[in-house]
């Protein structure tokens, strides 16, 4: 609801020409990026001209969307069009377009699929909640949480207190932390720790 409302603002303003907008926000320019924005995403929801628009002495066509191979004004962005037979809803078409130093073909497909699987769910269950929509299939999310993330490695036996220990007898004199900017010894840190230990015995700490 809540992006429904600020979209139906923005529309208030939708007249309104990008290069105006740009000018009165006056934004930090890079010649690497669009000023405003990096991404846009863009819905073609007018009736097609062809039967619609039918004026006397005139005839009226859509233009035409521009080849897909123009240069792109984004880093990427993403054109859809509402598509109707006989009057009635028959689902979206689209065009992605992509700069090409920052995507190659096969990852700008691989979006393209994520959208149309975020927009399926959504339309077969408009009351789903986002954190239950499933952006990567299956393939995809085990190469993220499985594969991707099999980083174990051999550990030896042992508690962090052996492992400290072990260093302490090896290096004492190295530094093993850091306080206000002045470097402890692990020969600090363990008589600091064992005046510590002697401190809680006192105290019938066990």
């Amino acid at each position: 609801g809540r992006v429904r409302e600020t979209d139906l603002a923005a529309y208030a303003h939708q007249d309104i020409p990008f290069e105006r907008l740009v000018d009165e926000l006056n934004p930090s320019r890079s010649l690497s990026r669009n000023p405003l924005f990096q991404v846009m995403l863009s819905l073609q929801n007018l009736p097609e001209a062809q039967g619609q628009w039918d004026l006397p002495g005139l005839h009226a066509e859509p233009l035409p969307g521009g080849s897909i191979q123009a240069a792109a004004k984004f880093d990427l962005s993403v054109t859809l069009v509402e598509r109707r037979d006989d009057g009635e809803p028959s689902g979206l078409g689209g065009i992605i377009q992509y700069a090409a130093d920052l995507f190659d073909e096969v990852t700008a497909q691989a979006l393209a699929q994520r959208l149309v699987r975020v927009l399926e769910q959504v339309a077969s269950d408009p009351d789903v909640r986002l954190s239950q929509i499933d952006v990567l299939e299956e393939s995809e999310r085990r190469s993220v949480v499985e594969e991707w993330n099999a980083t174990a490695t051999p550990v030896a036996a042992g508690t962090v207190l052996d492992r400290f220990q072990e260093w302490a007898d090896r290096s004492p004199d190295a530094v093993a932390a850091w306080c206000d900017g002045v470097g402890v010894s692990y020969r600090e840190v363990e008589e600091a720790a064992n005046r510590l230990a002697s401190y809680l015995r006192e105290l019938g700490v066990s």
